[in-house]
């Protein structure tokens, strides 16, 4: 089991963000928080990398409260407009790479690879400032890949990518989760969510209204 979360609530002050008596994601699932704004989707992803703490109730990954080092699956979170550090986009795509440590030649073989899957060939030299949404979020999530994540949680991986950025998102996803990656994303698009063949795990004002597999029965 990657994560159990168990009677957790989640305020902001007074107001109860997050309501979930019980949720559990086992390792290499791909699963799909969906709902409308407010309904508690990125709170929860927030959650699961340990970037926030419930206010009450436990978040375990591993077992261990996310925010442990020990062990370590490398999770990486990627906000709906993601991060770009100054430079250009191999700098940005080689960064997790550098910060692991690898080697030269790992490290290139992991950037090639992962720029050829996302079809960022020809634009290494290109500064991240110079990139339309869509393309910051292939950059954004070729650098997740490269550093050899575990755990991918994404925050509207497609809210500023056109029809093309979608398409070989989805296709790097669907790969990540056929290697054994576990894939948890947020999505108003039904039909990006779809695409993935995600577990469905629907939100309505910060509690889960109905949890699916595979478009199966609830």
């Amino acid at each position: 089991m990657m994560y159990e979360l168990t009677n957790v609530e989640l305020r902001y002050g007074q107001r109860v963000a997050l309501s979930i008596p019980s949720l559990r994601i086992d390792a290499g699932e791909r699963v799909a928080f969906l709902g409308p704004n407010g309904s508690g989707k990125t709170s929860l992803l927030k959650l699961l990398d340990g970037l926030i703490a419930p206010s009450s109730g436990s978040v375990l990954r591993s077992g261990r409260p996310p925010s442990a080092t020990d062990p370590p699956p490398r999770s990486v979170y990627l906000h709906q407009y993601p991060y770009l550090l100054t430079g250009t986009v191999a700098y940005n795509v080689g960064f997790g790479c550098r910060a692991r440590g690898m080697t030269t030649a790992e490290a290139r073989k992991r950037i090639d690879s992962v720029m050829e899957l996302l079809a960022l060939g020809g634009m290494e030299k290109r500064s991240s400032r110079e990139l339309s949404g869509g393309e910051a979020q292939r950059v954004a999530l070729a650098r997740a890949l490269a550093s050899g994540a575990e755990i991918l949680l994404l925050d509207e991986p497609s809210a500023s990518a056109d029809a093309t950025s979608a398409a070989l998102i989805i296709q790097a996803l669907r790969l990540c989760a056929e290697g054994g990656t576990t894939v948890v994303f947020s999505s108003h698009d039904e039909t990006f969510a779809g695409a993935l063949r995600p577990r469905t795990v629907r939100l309505a004002a910060g509690s889960i209204a109905r949890d699916t597999t595979n478009g199966g029965t609830p």
